[in-house]
């Protein structure tokens, strides 16, 4: 008999987080577990249990790859490796070679699995528990409710109609029944409308879930599981009214948020600068869920293993085939000689936005340079008196700048000036030539649409060089918070919920409320008029705001938009088969553990 790898390990991990996590937990009166998490402490603990695995493995502390597999394959990114020759990262990103043996797959299908769990134990053990009122019980098992519906949500969109457990897994399972997708979406619709009813409006603990973000993910639920009127993977179609009716759940849930977002604690800031600013990552007034990370090693399930989602789309990885200059390195320092310079870590340099994401930004829309990063300094001298960059040969070959630079004391680089600028304007070779610093062209790097270079501009959302944490640049990790939902996306679901029901008088204002607060001058040039709205543009404006955000696939998979997206916008994708991805495939190390592979796996894999 086998035994399901993926459901072990969240049977494991449950246990071990019910037995003991700490010393601080051990009895020594001996009181069973059973006794123990029905008191008003244990309990507590077994709520915090529910965020473990969010932390430990999906967004953040492991290798991150679940940014991958939400955003990968996409219109929006492309592979920063050339000729697919990156693994799993390639594969995703292509769907050349992509199947059941893609490593990157597992970490989001093992960690959504343990936070379900996790939730279910927390769930069962809420009847069982004393000495606290029952208001403050409803308002406990309501956390575990939200990341549960959270978990499943990721789930079925990304596998389909798999095992769908809703009490503990307490035994080793030997094959693994498949609910229906409908089945998935009745429990966690169920799961978020006692979410809205339960949850407070804030919480004493940062990272624990409130009342705002139930709303916003009822909404986002509602218009997924309305798009499945198609029967699409292991689903019963729903019928043209019942999907009507879940849009206009959907829009009710998406509007109440938005026109009653001071009362639930939350607010769209006024300048889209603002959204990931440094300052603002521990203190988010627009973030409705986030997932923590801290810079105390003890606070973290993986210790001294901060976060590093944001490593992945930096561009600088100290390979000379892109961002490199011999003045440049990766370091923490902050002042060098006498210089203020900039904290600079090394990336993977693993994906980059694809030129026609880029093109999406007109010149008045300053979410680019509120989301990328496209400007590099000077941390490294190389003259003797130790204050200036030099330039070498090798360096102005690689930007194609001629040899006149070359030691030559007119191009110097004082430190913590700028070292290299990528340009979405182009320069002439001449206004290149004329610059001390490198200039390189951004449409040059996507010279060959389908190989772009390592030239890019890097998403900087959650770079926050402030919070970068341990005692290597070049293996950095960060202590910033994940943010997971925030209102900005409401807005656009209040939208696109709008645009389904043939209102785009609605839908242009809740766009362009987001449109204006990202306008140079707020002066509403950038507004939209209601007719301009149609699925481009709504998938256009999605991508604007929301790169980078775990969003992309499943939004393209809600409109049944991947294959025309990706034949637009994205040419290095030549292996996509709308009828086998739109689901990813369930790891091969599950498929081999169980006594029902053909039959749990999903078709074409």
């Amino acid at each position: 008999m086998k035994i399901s790898k993926y459901i072990q390990i969240s049977l494991i991990c449950a246990m071990s987080l019910t037995c003991a996590c700490s010393l601080d937990e051990y009895n020594p009166s001996g009181i069973s577990t059973d006794q123990e998490w029905s008191t008003p402490s244990g309990f507590e603990k077994k709520i915090n249990d529910c965020y473990f695995d969010l932390i430990r493995i999906i967004y953040g502390q492991a290798e991150d790859t679940y940014l991958l597999v939400a955003e990968g394959g996409t219109d929006i990114w492309q592979d920063a490796v050339a000729g697919g020759a990156n693994g799993g990262w390639s594969q995703i990103l292509r769907y050349e070679g992509f199947g059941a043996t893609t490593g990157m797959l597992s970490e989001g299908y093992a960690g959504f699995y343990s936070v379900v769990n996790s939730c279910n134990a927390a769930i069962a053990y809420a009847s069982k528990v004393s000495g606290i009122s029952q208001d403050n019980i409803e308002a406990l098992v309501a956390e575990a409710h939200f990341i549960r519906a959270h978990a499943l949500f990721n789930i079925v969109e990304h596998w389909g109609g798999k095992y769908l457990p809703t009490t503990p897994t307490t035994a080793p399972l030997s094959s693994l029944p498949c609910s229906k997708v409908n089945e998935f979406y009745d429990i966690i619709l169920q799961d978020l409308e006692f979410a809205i009813e339960k949850l407070p409006v804030a919480q004493s603990v940062r990272g624990h879930v409130t009342r705002a973000a139930a709303y916003h993910l009822y909404a986002k639920a509602c218009l997924s599981y309305a798009s499945y009127t198609d029967g699409m993977g292991y689903s019963d179609a729903i019928t043209p009214s019942q999907s009507n009716e879940l849009i206009r759940k959907a829009q009710k849930a998406a509007d109440y948020l938005i026109d009653n977002a001071q009362s639930l604690g939350v607010k769209l800031y006024d300048n889209v600068l603002d959204v990931f600013a440094e300052k603002n990552n521990k203190m988010n007034d627009e973030a409705l869920f986030i997932v923590c990370h801290s810079s105390i090693t003890a606070y973290n399930p993986r210790g001294n293993y901060f976060n590093r989602v944001w490593k992945h789309t930096e561009a600088y990885s100290a390979n000379t085939s892109g961002i490199y200059l011999d003045g440049i390195v990766a370091s923490y320092a902050t002042e060098i000689n006498g210089f203020t310079v900039p904290k600079l870590a090394k990336g993977n340099c693993t994906m980059q936005p694809s030129k026609f994401m880029l093109d999406l930004y007109t010149d008045n829309d300053t979410r680019y340079e509120a989301f990328f990063k496209d400007t590099y300094y000077v941390n490294k001298p190389t003259e003797s008196d130790g204050f200036v960059y030099v330039w070498t040969k090798a360096d102005a070959d690689r930007f194609n700048l001629s040899d006149a630079r070359v030691g030559n004391p007119a191009y110097n680089i004082n430190l913590g000036d700028t070292a290299i600028y990528l340009s979405r304007k182009p320069f002439t070779q001449s206004e290149r030539e004329a610059c001390r610093y490198a200039v390189y062209n951004i449409d040059d790097n996507y010279a060959n649409p389908s190989e772009p270079l390592r030239f890019f501009p890097s998403l900087k959302k959650a770079d926050t060089p402030e919070l970068y944490a341990g005692s290597n640049a070049n293996k950095p990790y960060s202590s910033a918070d994940c943010i997971v939902y925030r209102l900005g996306e409401t807005y656009l679901l209040s939208a696109e919920a709008a645009w389904r029901l043939g209102d785009n008088q609605k839908a242009a204002v809740r766009i362009n409320e987001l449109r204006n607060r990202a306008c140079r001058n707020h002066d509403h040039s950038l507004d939209i008029p209601p007719g301009s709205i149609d699925v481009d543009f709504i998938l256009d404006e999605y991508a604007r705001e929301l790169i980078g955000e775990w969003t992309r696939w499943s939004t393209l998979k809600r409109f049944r938009a991947l294959e025309e997206r990706i034949a637009k916008a994205n040419p290095q994708i030549t292996a996509f088969n709308k009828d086998i991805h739109y689901l990813r495939p369930v790891p091969l190390a599950e498929i081999q553990s169980i006594d029902n592979p053909n039959e749990y796996q999903n078709p074409g894999y």
